[in-house]
């Protein structure tokens, strides 16, 4: 079966526009919403940064020793130590300290740690 040239040119241009159309929608601050809205706009995704900007901070980043090993595989960039780190017993204190709180048993299952409220004030307003 021939196909003419302008039909096969439609469809790998339809083919093209399908795979790329989310991206696009993606690449601004304005995301598809199911709402009656129908966009959702997202301030932080906004850029204030020239393209000269971005590529710059790309190429001095892609100087990083670990940008070969880890980050260019979607790591998160590796933090500095900002002072002196804890002993194995400090690390092991600091453990059994959190065991013995009573909300431990729920906590180390992936519930969130209590919240500590203020004591109610003991005296009465007039």
């Amino acid at each position: 079966m021939h196909m003419p040239a302008h039909r096969s040119f439609v469809a790998a241009a339809g083919a093209a526009l399908m795979f790329l159309a989310p991206a696009a929608k993606a690449a601004g601050a304005f995301h598809p919403d199911t709402s009656e809205a129908g966009a959702v706009f997202f301030p932080d995704h906004v850029s204030v940064k020239s393209r000269e900007q971005v590529n710059a901070e790309l190429a001095s980043a892609m100087q990083h020793p670990a940008w070969q090993t880890a980050i260019s595989r979607g790591a998160p960039w590796p933090v500095t130590k900002t002072g002196a780190g804890l002993t194995r017993e400090q690390v092991n204190a600091d453990l059994d300290a959190a065991m013995k709180h009573p909300a431990w048993n729920s906590v180390s299952r992936g519930a969130p740690w209590p919240v500590q409220r203020p004591a109610p004030s003991t005296s009465a307003v007039k």
